[in-house]
């Protein structure tokens, strides 16, 4: 199943991701405007951040919180799942990850908001983690359904460029692991709460939360110290070879017709850009000759990318 559908929280569960510093502020603040219309909104955002539990936050502060929402992961996403919304009723629509939507789903959807009213039929909330001035450029989103989707955007800093909320939320968590492990562990020393904010925390607040919790489970004094954090060192925060493969997936679905093409195209933008134009360079780079490598740049419409350092390149 493509659709999920999600029961409201409990009032005993936690709603908000408790922040402090000025730009998570102003952000709860053009939440609470947003969250009473029935606009679509899309919010942006790097990984680990926390565009869903935004999204939950703007549901659950809708006219529409007494139905259910419903959850449509783009990657996953079929025809048959967007043209089954068209029957369920005013809802409410969490799509996640919307820069992976399939052109057949797209135009899927395009045709649904094209004729389903605002105050009659589905509100969405879209999340993204890509870049948005590349998601038509880049990743082949139509720029009609972006317009549809992106009416309000809210857009969460990563949590490196928010400091105050590093240690004010790690000890949230800290707070949070303790109660759930029995553990005796009330506070964060003067040099984790150093170690913390030195960190690049590329995982964002979902890296922060697994780090203080699997500390807490591990530490034996009332006090967490530098040396519980459980910190992953960053050159292997990111598997290149998993982190291309998940790449090379999106670009299928997203190009199933001429995915082939769409790979050698860009192969061929990223080891021009990489050897800043120049021809023999870029040729040495993907192991072919330069009439091999002139043919494919015709082919894929390249050929007429040239660099001033050309002419500088040893003779062959």
């Amino acid at each position: 199943m493509s659709i999920v559908s999600l029961p409201r929280r409990e009032e005993s569960e936690e709603r908000y991701l408790p922040c402090v510093s000025p730009q998570m502020q102003a952000l709860a603040g053009s939440l609470a405007r947003v969250a009473a219309t029935e606009v679509p909104v899309l919010i942006s955002g790097e990984t680990g951040c926390g565009k869903s539990t935004l999204a939950r936050q703007v549901y659950e502060d809708s006219p529409r919180r007494t139905a259910p929402l419903l959850v449509l992961h783009a990657a996953t996403a079929s025809v048959e799942a967007v043209d089954a919304l068209d029957s369920t009723g005013p809802q409410t629509v969490l799509l996640e990850e919307v820069g992976e939507l399939a052109p057949s789903v797209q135009d899927s959807l395009v045709r649904l908001l094209a004729r389903l009213s605002p105050s009659a039929g589905l509100r969405f909330i879209s999340t993204t983690s890509r870049d948005l001035s590349d998601l038509t450029d880049r990743h082949g989103m139509r720029a009609d359904l972006l317009y549809r989707l992106d009416v309000v955007r809210l857009e969460i800093p990563p949590l490196r460029q928010r400091p105050d909320d590093i240690v004010f939320l790690a000890e949230h968590f800290l707070a949070l692991a303790a109660r759930r492990f029995r553990r005796d562990v009330r506070v964060l020393s003067p040099d984790a709460r150093t170690r913390l904010l030195q960190h690049a925390w590329r995982g964002n607040v979902r890296e922060l939360n697994s780090c203080i919790t699997e500390s807490v489970l591990y530490c034996s004094l009332g006090r967490l110290r530098a040396d519980d954090l459980r910190l992953r060192p960053l050159s292997a925060d990111v598997d290149p070879a998993l982190e291309l493969t998940r790449v090379l997936a999106r670009l299928r679905a997203a190009h199933p017709a001429d995915f082939n093409a769409c790979v050698q195209r860009l192969l061929l933008e990223w080891a021009l850009d990489t050897c800043g134009g120049n021809r023999l360079r870029t040729a040495t780079l993907l192991g072919i000759g330069r009439g091999a490598l002139r043919a494919k740049l015709r082919r894929y419409g390249l050929d007429a990318v040239r660099a001033p350092t050309e002419r500088q390149a040893p003779a062959e």
